[in-house]
């Protein structure tokens, strides 16, 4: 079974890596993400959201998001990449690695760990404070959690940015309630790509270890979105065109090509990722999977990818590419 289909998107990334994510991408010289467009049909509500209710059914769950908590200041948080180094790190927001080794004295510098939060210091010894989430209105669609075979449960949320400027660093929190409204877990959930366009929308995603009770309601809380100052030369932009898509009811397989904009000589990207997402008949999602090149791309160079898709859920209709 399979259906054809030639795209084309333009993409941001970091000047010295690339990055495309499944069905988003993004390329950053130290291997920054991006993020791929959402089907219309996917329900996206605003951040603030009702509150949650408990399902039987983990697959198709009617999980509703709940009032978020009153705004705090919050440091300025990156999440690791794959192939982040806290040299790049620190060159791509314009501090000293002294300066960021100071603000993270748990951090093993030769032993990342993707996923990982690293405060970025600014000023006089100080850290970069947002007021997280009011100031940023990202909008999370309700989360979509699918048990898997070992017990646990992934659960993805859709967010999207309604703003006129790019978002980054863009993470939320999913917690677990028993039928009786008791916490009984919450993790971080990320995006495969650092950067969310303008309109556009980016899965956030995590694993949650089982053993998890059938009963349970999921809420899904903005942690960090950080504004994309207009100018930016940390992302390049990209050009990717899908060739060829083929869709099984459990699987899809998306080919294609990415090219690289930007003038000859400019520094080259270390690192590209790209993104593809999955989306049932109704136009949730249903699986993610992030492709990472194994090559530098200089600008004016094409890549070849191919990327397998996996459902979590229900059968897939739907396979995009950013």
């Amino acid at each position: 079974m399979g259906t054809a289909t030639t795209r084309r998107n333009l993409v941001l990334g970091f000047p010295l890596g690339a990055a495309i994510t499944f069905l988003l991408v993004s390329c950053s010289t130290e291997a920054a993400p991006q993020t791929s467009p959402v089907p219309s049909s996917i329900p996206l509500t605003t951040y603030t959201a009702s509150t949650p209710t408990p399902s039987t059914n983990p697959d198709a769950a009617d999980l509703s998001p709940t009032l978020p908590p009153t705004p705090t200041a919050t440091p300025f948080i990156y999440l690791i990449q794959s192939g982040d180094t806290l040299l790049g790190i620190a060159q791509s927001f314009n501090v000293t690695l002294d300066e960021l080794l100071a603000a993270n004295p748990d951090i093993d510098p030769n032993f990342l760990i993707v996923g990982d939060e690293v405060i970025i210091p600014t000023g006089e010894g100080s850290l970069a404070v947002f007021a997280a989430p009011t100031p940023i209105a990202v909008e999370l669609a309700e989360p979509r959690c699918y048990p898997v075979a070992d017990g646990g449960l992934w659960c993805l949320v859709m967010a999207r940015n309604p703003l006129p400027q790019a978002l980054e660093n863009v993470s939320a929190q999913i917690t677990l309630y028993d039928p009786a409204g008791g916490q009984m877990d919450q993790q971080l959930a990320i995006a495969p790509l650092n950067v969310v366009p303008v309109g556009e929308a980016i899965p956030l995603a995590v694993l949650f270890p089982g053993p998890i009770p059938d009963n349970f309601s999921a809420q899904a809380d903005l942690s960090t979105a950080l504004p994309l100052e207009p100018g930016s030369n940390r992302y390049y932009q990209i050009n990717i065109d899908v060739e060829k898509t083929e869709i099984a009811p459990t699987f899809g397989d998306v080919e294609g090509v990415i090219t690289l904009t930007g003038e000859e000589g400019n520094a080259l990207a270390n690192q590209v990722w790209v993104a593809a997402l999955a989306f049932d008949a109704e136009g949730s999602i249903v699986g993610l999977r992030k492709w990472e090149s194994t090559a530098q791309i200089s600008p004016g160079d094409a890549l070849s990818f191919q990327i397998t898709v996996y459902s979590l859920g229900p059968s897939i209709a739907e396979i995009q590419v950013l």
